[in-house]
């Protein structure tokens, strides 16, 4: 089971303004750095270990769950905090993680003026042009209009209205890794009379936002993804329009599904004719559980998981594992602590693994139930990191009873085992020594 840890966070405010339109007379707050969207809560998380799954030639999917709050996908005003008005007894003081979003407030004030569905007009009334979505950033510091078509049929394109953060360190804009951040994402809307505005997600840092197509009974979505923490561990929310405004249809953050975020991961949606659906591709760096790898290390292997919208979530429907030893390794140990000896049993070489002639499954199991119970409990391992050219390259740890574990591996492509070693390492004093 995964669980994660979901943390709200928002930066304190400055009485800071920015200017949204000549002639609108609109001042609009939360458009500059460090002025949170209260409202769209930032969902800071701890680095959640991945689910433990079995390996790669099973088919069993396991389930996962991941504990939270529920986020509400169209911000709306808070009742009775408007000027001149006094909280009554039965009113709730707001909290600090649920104040209104200052930010979404200002935008449909500026849209109070618009009384056309014509883009330009929309445009005007924020000083930028409406652009297509495959059209470049401007990377301007206030908020960029992108046309998404007509998603409701109402012949007026929706517009979604993104608002970059400001200030984000140099450092990061310059990194290639780093997506640059926003302080809201909204969704804007002609409902016939009016433009309309509303929430399409907490503030984060932006990976991707599509129009996708989730199949008879919804038809087109959006789809936005918010990439999250040092792991960058992409998570994304589906949402459909209606009413005219954005409605969460899922939330990969929320509730129990099965979405795993891979470390470092991108997602992106291709579109499959023949479903009339868009499937939702990630791929990443995998981190099972069972074997940890170090952080920005050497060893590991990739993961490309392919999702198929089920009228309800994004749902896993085949994983590809790159190929190496650390995969194999990996597949070894969690055969073993699934007790699915057969499996276990394809990841080594029988013969040199056992040192017989007359190598059987059943002899495998007597001899890990009797030598190896660790394996079989719910242990995790952890894959050291050694020097290149190092003869113990692949080796891993159990650090709990300080068992160092150096495995051989056929130099034929196929990465089977062919050997164990176990050795207990007492805790070194020196600092930085090598690994064995």
């Amino acid at each position: 089971m995964l669980v994660v840890m979901r943390f709200d966070s928002s930066n304190p405010k400055h009485p800071c303004v920015a200017r949204l339109g000549n002639g609108a007379g609109v001042w609009v707050l939360a458009l500059v750095a460090g002025v949170a969207a209260p409202s769209a809560r930032v969902p800071c998380q701890t680095s959640p270990r991945p689910f433990i799954e079995a390996p790669a030639h099973q088919q069993a999917q396991t389930r996962i769950q991941t504990p939270g709050e529920t986020q509400n996908p169209v911000d709306k005003p808070a009742p009775g905090n408007q000027q001149g008005q006094t909280n009554t007894g039965s009113e709730q003081p707001t909290s600090g993680a649920e104040q209104p979003d200052e930010t979404l407030a200002g935008i449909r004030a500026a849209l109070e003026k618009v009384s056309s569905p014509d883009l330009g007009e929309l445009g005007r009334a924020f000083n930028t042009p409406v652009k297509k979505q495959d059209e470049a950033s401007s990377k301007s510091s206030t908020l960029e209009l992108i046309e998404l078509g007509d998603l409701d049929g109402d012949g007026v394109s929706e517009v979604v209205a993104k608002v970059p953060g400001i200030g984000e360190r140099q450092s990061d804009v310059q990194s290639p890794d780093s997506s640059s951040s926003w302080l809201g994402l909204y969704l804007l809307c002609w409902d016939g009379a009016h433009w309309k505005a509303s929430s399409l997600g907490a503030s984060g840092q932006h990976s991707e936002f599509k129009v996708i197509r989730l199949g008879k009974g919804v038809g087109r979505g959006i789809a936005v993804v918010n990439v999250i923490g040092e792991d960058r561990l992409p998570y994304p929310a589906i949402f459909e329009v209606r009413e005219h405004a954005a409605d969460l249809l899922w939330d990969s953050q929320v509730g129990d599904n099965r979405f795993n975020p891979l470390q470092h991961g991108h997602i992106e949606f291709q579109d499959d004719p023949k479903l009339d659906e868009t499937e939702m591709i990630e791929t990443g760096r995998a981190d099972p559980g069972l074997l940890e790898f170090q952080p920005g290390g050497r060893r590991g292997f990739n993961a490309r998981s392919v999702y198929h919208w089920d009228g309800e979530s994004y749902i896993p429907v085949r994983t590809e594992y790159s190929p190496g030893p650390d995969h194999n390794l990996y597949g070894f140990i969690a055969a073993l602590h699934l007790h699915d000896f057969r499996s276990a049993y394809a990841l080594i070489d029988p013969g040199e693994f056992l040192k017989t002639d007359k190598p059987s499954l059943e002899q495998f199991r007597q001899v890990m139930e009797t030598n190896w119970q660790e394996f079989l409990d719910d242990q995790v391992f952890q894959a050291r990191e050694a020097k290149a050219g190092s003869p113990n390259a692949y080796a891993f740890e159990l650090p709990e009873k300080h068992y160092v574990y150096l495995p051989t591996l056929s130099n034929d492509g196929k990465f089977l085992l062919t050997g164990l070693e176990r050795k207990i390492e007492e805790p070194s004093t020196e600092p930085g020594e090598d690994s064995p």
